[in-house]
C-alpha cells in the first residue's frame, strides 16, 4: 500500500495509462562522473521510455497489449513537485521505478543501487 500525504499538487492513479509530470517529460541520459551516455529515459505525455542510442522500448504499447489479452494488467504512479513513483505490474511481474527532480535538468532514479543520475538533453 502506497499513501500520499503532501501538498495539493500531489496526486496518484491507479490504471492503465501513463501521466508523467511535466518536469519531467522529455529525453534524459545516464550520467555518471559528470558524462553524458547515449542511453536513459524518455517520459513523453502518456508513455515512459527506455532508451539506448536510436533504439527505444516503450511501455504503454505493452500496457495496452497486456490488457487486451485479460492478463493482470495494473498502473499506479504517484506524482509531485520533485518525485515520480511508477509501479507496473503485468502477467505477475512487478516494476517499480521512483525519480525525484534533483534540479530543472537532473533527476535521480531512487531505487538503482548507486542513485544513478540523468541529465536532461531535450
Amino acid at each position: 500500500m502506497f499513501i500520499s500525504c503532501s501538498g495539493d499538487d500531489d496526486s496518484s492513479s491507479n490504471d492503465t495509462s501513463f501521466n508523467p509530470p511535466s518536469w519531467i517529460q522529455g529525453r534524459w541520459n545516464a550520467q555518471v562522473n559528470g558524462v553524458d551516455f547515449d542511453v536513459g529515459l524518455e517520459f513523453k505525455k502518456n508513455d515512459f521510455c527506455s532508451v539506448s542510442a536510436n533504439y527505444a522500448t516503450c511501455y504503454q504499447n505493452s500496457i495496452n497489449i497486456s490488457s487486451q489479452t485479460q492478463l493482470d494488467t495494473n498502473f499506479f504512479e504517484e506524482i509531485s513537485s520533485n518525485r515520480h513513483f511508477i509501479e507496473l505490474t503485468m502477467a505477475g511481474s512487478i516494476v517499480t521505478y521512483e525519480f525525484e527532480k534533483v534540479s530543472e535538468s537532473i533527476i535521480r532514479e531512487v531505487f538503482s543501487n548507486n542513485n544513478l543520475e540523468y541529465h536532461l538533453v531535450d
